[in-house]
């Protein structure tokens, strides 16, 4: 009976640690992809000039009336529906009775959106060139919660499933390390090396 029980609990986990793993083989994938990038950015931007830069891609006008929000980040709501680029923001720098600036999240390269009220004035500078480089990058910084709209909101939600799934491959494959008496040897100097590893380089950059 309790041999019976290990293996129901061996076949949870198998399944837990496979079945996760391929649901989330593209969020990983980015993951990996983009903290490499952001590893060895000097590579990417100075090598390869993928560094990014604001560029004006669009001008508008947008005059306030006496329906205008007073709070900005209202007033955000408004002017990105105005400009047809509503989407995950939010408001950057210390907002002014004469201007306002936004920050828009787009995966292919992000807006920053200033809009100066004394004259009318709404200028939209997108972050260029577009490359795979910027757009794993900013997928990776993706977040979503605190926004009204579905896909950044589920993309939030699979983050998290991302983020216990990691912690589920870390048990479950500590689980299956110590059901495998012949592994043990192995296994417990790799998990040893790296605790010991992770605890010196914690100490080291905590200085």
């Amino acid at each position: 009976m309790e041999t019976q029980q290990w293996m129901v609990w061996d076949r949870v986990m198998r399944i837990s640690h496979l079945y996760t793993g391929l649901f989330l083989v593209p969020w990983m994938t980015v993951y990996a992809l983009s903290a490499f990038c952001l590893n060895h950015s000097t590579w990417f931007t100075d090598s390869l000039k993928l560094a990014p830069k604001w560029v004006v891609v669009r001008q508008a006008t947008y005059t306030a009336d006496a329906t205008f929000p007073k709070l900005p980040e209202e007033q955000a709501v408004v002017l990105l529906r105005h400009l047809d680029l509503e989407g995950p923001h939010n408001v950057t720098g210390t907002p002014t009775a004469h201007q306002l600036t936004l920050w828009r999240s787009c995966a292919t390269g992000n807006y920053r959106i200033t809009w100066q009220r004394q004259n009318s004035r709404l200028l939209v500078e997108q972050q260029q060139p577009a490359s795979f480089y910027s757009f794993v990058n900013n997928l990776h910084f993706m977040r979503g919660y605190p926004q009204p709209y579905l896909a950044p909101r589920v993309w939030a939600v699979v983050v998290d499933i991302t983020a216990i799934s990691t912690l589920i491959w870390v048990i479950s494959g500590i689980w299956l390390w110590v059901r495998k008496p012949r592994e043990r040897r192995l296994g417990g100097l790799c998990l040893a090396s790296g605790c010991l590893l992770f605890i010196a380089l914690a100490v080291l950059l905590c200085r």
